[in-house]
């Protein structure tokens, strides 16, 4: 198996948690309420369909954090009724599909995780968080060229996103793109200086290119914020075992 085979290994141990990082439980509150519409009294109707509408707006409210608190529970399936239920009061609502694809992902269902994140999209090409979470995926499936679409996308909505810098790091990595890979996790690094995952990948990168005096800098800087981080103790005792046979004549 070649170094960057390897690579791509050792990074996917942590790539199952890094898929469901950028989940925002989406609790919300109504915008409005049927209290606080005046109704119309004119022959049209109007008035009575602005309060239908508000009472679809906070039925969809309440799906949608019903939703959320039984994915916080574990009961995905009972989270992916609600939001189809939400769904259907309001087709267009992005957060409803952003919510649906995460509690697929949970599921381990990545095709339908993947319909309801572009779902999501269609609704609002600029939703970062999906693309982020769609790009994770992807590079699960081994879709690399397509995840580095969706990392791009995330980071040029929000450059200091240190999730998509990281999550984009990785995939570079996996595609033989090391150096490339070490720049992206510095930049989450500055972003974010105790992002673990981050730190991780940066210092496995390293060792694998062989630079284990850095690579041994990192674990120990990761071992700072996390003593009981065992794959930082594990890739110490591997970079410093290699460091001592590459000496040996």
């Amino acid at each position: 198996m070649s170094p960057m085979a390897v690579l791509g290994l050792i990074l996917a141990v942590l790539a199952g948690a890094a898929a469901l990082a950028t989940w925002k439980p989406w609790e919300r509150t109504a915008s409005g309420s049927p209290s606080t519409i005046t109704n119309s009294t004119n022959d049209s109707g109007a008035g009575a369909t602005a309060t239908n509408a508000a009472t679809a707006t906070n039925d969809v409210v309440t799906l949608i954090n019903e939703g959320t608190e039984l994915v916080q529970r574990g009961d995905t399936e009972g989270a992916i009724q609600k939001y189809r239920a939400a769904m259907k009061l309001n087709p267009e609502d992005e957060e409803v599909y952003f919510n649906l694809a995460f509690a697929f992902t949970r599921q381990g269902n990545t095709n339908e995780a993947i319909h309801y994140y572009n779902e999501a999209l269609r609704i609002f090409p600029d939703y970062a968080e999906a693309h982020n979470n769609l790009g994770n995926l992807l590079v699960g499936l081994r879709q690399h060229t397509n995840a580095l679409e969706h990392f791009s996308a995330a980071l040029k909505v929000n450059p200091e996103s240190s999730s998509a810098l990281n999550n984009l790091g990785r995939c570079l990595a996996e595609l033989g793109r090391p150096k490339e890979a070490i720049a992206q996790f510095n930049e989450a690094l500055r972003v974010n200086p105790e992002y673990l995952e981050a730190r991780f990948n940066l210092a496995t990168t390293y060792s694998i290119l062989e630079e284990y005096d850095e690579a041994i800098r990192q674990f120990e800087e990761l071992l700072k914020l996390e003593p009981g981080f065992v794959l930082a103790k594990k890739g110490i005792e591997r970079a410093k075992a290699k460091q001592a046979a590459a000496k040996q004549p």
